[in-house]
């Protein structure tokens, strides 16, 4: 009877938490999806998002402008979607290229004993430097623009994702199945592609989701200290800059790029928490 009695404590805690990493993957997808709408279909709809108007800091609702004008009678809310379409594929792209080389490097070097000590120490180095500051020094020997931008997240993530690669590899390279598959005489590739990628590939998974919202932080921070996106041209961390001379007269100029930096990140975070639950309920 007491067994039985646990068994169903069990299973409630169990189903409770699985309603919990649902109703957190749900919020994640929704937030995210809002975002990747806005940032495709956005400037599709809200155009010449640098066309100057005669209303210089209207209110937002004030002569049809949903989100209000910046100083220049540009429109807020066409501004803030083509930066939120900035972002995105700024960090998309930079995250996508740093997880696909950091993920070769780590099958490489779990495979390669003197390649995994030579590249990781580099890796390491790389590591050893905060985020930012790393970024920032790329970007002054790089100079500012969206490929300069690009360039320095991908390089700031490569040593994480070999990092994050590596570990697992490594464990995979002991298991039967690989053995098995070396005396069958597969080849290099085949075991690290085929098998051993397959097998680690949700960790990666939850990582990109991670690293995607530190990214937007990071293209933020660069465009704000004005080493990242170039004006004219729409970025959140541009706005928020721009925003930041007029917020105590004018606080929605930089209110509202702040409130979609924020949002952005919480949404990703949530997304990659609830991925990562879920695959360890698994």
């Amino acid at each position: 009877m007491a067994l039985s009695i646990q068994q169903s404590d069990i299973s409630e805690v169990q189903t409770r938490r699985r309603r919990r990493i649902d109703s957190g993957l749900a919020i994640g997808i929704l937030i995210v999806g809002v975002f990747v709408v806005a940032g495709l279909l956005g400037p599709v709809l809200l155009r010449h998002p640098n066309r100057m108007g005669i209303y210089s800091f209207a209110v937002p609702g004030q002569h049809g402008y949903l989100l209000g004008t910046d100083q220049f009678g540009r429109s807020e809310l066409t501004r803030i979607v083509w930066g939120i379409r900035t972002s995105l594929i700024i960090s998309i792209v930079s995250i996508g290229v740093s997880s696909s080389l950091g993920t070769l490097v780590g099958l490489l070097a779990s495979q390669y004993r003197t390649f995994d000590l030579i590249v990781m120490r580099v890796m390491d180095i790389f590591m050893s430097f905060p985020a930012i500051l790393l970024a920032i020094g790329i970007m002054a020997m790089v100079g500012p623009g969206v490929p300069g931008v690009i360039e320095a997240i991908a390089l700031v993530y490569l040593p994480v994702f070999a990092r994050v690669s590596r570990a697992p590899a490594l464990e995979q390279q002991g298991k039967e199945y690989v053995e098995a598959e070396r005396s069958l005489g597969s080849s290099v590739p085949r075991i690290l592609f085929r098998h051993i990628l397959s097998n680690i590939w949700p960790i990666i998974i939850i990582q990109l989701s991670l690293a995607i919202s530190d990214a937007i932080l990071i293209e933020s921070a660069l465009s704000y200290l004005g080493l990242g996106v170039v004006p004219p041209s729409a970025s959140l961390g541009e706005l928020l800059q721009a925003g930041q001379i007029t917020m105590f007269n004018d606080a929605w100029t930089a209110i509202l790029p702040g409130a979609a930096i924020a949002i952005a990140v919480l949404g990703f975070n949530v997304l990659g928490d609830a991925v990562r639950d879920r695959f360890a309920v698994r």
